[in-house]
């Protein structure tokens, strides 16, 4: 099975959960941009925790912008998602390498950084975006994502996200979880449900296993019966078209534009997302600043 997403309730109505197996996705992704294998665990678990929240947040033709920037040394890790789940992705430096803590292992808090934000920009067509911007709390990206729900969103919410990376610094195996509280949940059953949370393993290590999503929720929710409500692909978003960067060029000064033409004969732009070389040549960009001017007419 490829990477999914499955939505699901408990049988009682008081929680709500979704769970991810984006293994091939972040594998995909990872290895196109050549991350290092700290990065991929931060970029991973970044993009996981965006499949999960904007599936949770998102209707019709919306989409979401998520920005981590923590000030460490990765830079800032950009991703996106829509309402289908097509993610996208990037971070600033794919080569970065994360100190080790007093375990051995990689540490991704220093790795992402604490002095900074995770900003959550939502676009509607036909309305202003959205945005909710919170501090980090842990650079453990989870975490941060959970403090953001119930901060900007006032959704009570748990997200687990893990990626595990072997030995050959190859992606094995990457998931998570977000289960959010309904109204009806009781202490009792929320106390039970967060020591639950602490014993639990990695979901990572489940999926490595080859657990399905059935028994995934089965081992969240322990005592609880719960239905799978729908399972949607997860998958990378398309390339965006040359026009689009073709209307990027365009709302730049029309000096720049005129620089191109003059002196570099041409330009090239690299995606963010896919690395792809979008080539522009001296007629294309007299075009597109002919196009400017006639719009900027059409205004006056």
């Amino acid at each position: 099975m490829g990477a999914y997403l499955a939505k699901s309730i408990t049988k009682n109505g008081h929680f709500r959960a979704y769970v991810a197996d984006a293994s091939n996705v972040v594998k995909q992704m990872t290895e196109m941009h050549k991350m290092s294998p700290d990065v991929t665990v931060a970029f991973g678990r970044t993009l996981i925790a965006t499949a999960l929240v904007g599936s949770s947040l998102l209707k019709e033709d919306d989409q979401m912008h998520i920005s981590i920037n923590g000030r460490g040394p990765i830079g800032q890790i950009v991703t996106e998602t829509n309402s289908k789940s097509e993610l996208r992705g990037y971070v600033t430096n794919p080569k970065a390498i994360a100190k080790t803590n007093t375990n051995g292992e990689a540490d991704i808090s220093n790795l992402v950084g604490l002095n900074g934000t995770l900003r959550v920009t939502k676009v509607h067509p036909g309305l202003d975006p959205y945005t909710g911007e919170v501090k980090l709390v842990t650079g453990q990206i989870g975490d941060d994502f959970t403090y953001y729900l119930a901060q900007s969103e006032q959704i009570p919410s748990a997200v687990g996200v893990s990626v595990f990376v072997d030995s050959k610094s190859l992606v094995k195996s990457a998931g998570g979880f977000l289960l959010q509280t309904l109204p009806g949940a009781n202490d009792t059953e929320l106390d039970l449900l967060e020591q639950h949370l602490r014993k639990m393993p990695n979901i990572s290590s489940m999926l490595a296993e080859g657990l399905s999503a059935n028994q995934i929720l089965a081992q969240l929710f322990a005592n609880l019966k719960v239905d799978i409500l729908e399972t949607i692909p997860l998958k990378t978003a398309d390339e965006l078209p040359k026009k689009w960067y073709a209307d990027a060029i365009g709302t730049l000064p029309k000096k720049e534009i005129q620089a191109m033409i003059d002196e570099d004969h041409g330009a090239e732009i690299v995606s963010r997302f896919t690395e792809k070389k979008y080539n522009f040549s001296k007629e294309e960009l007299k075009k597109i600043l002919a196009l400017k001017m006639d719009k900027k007419l059409g205004e006056e």
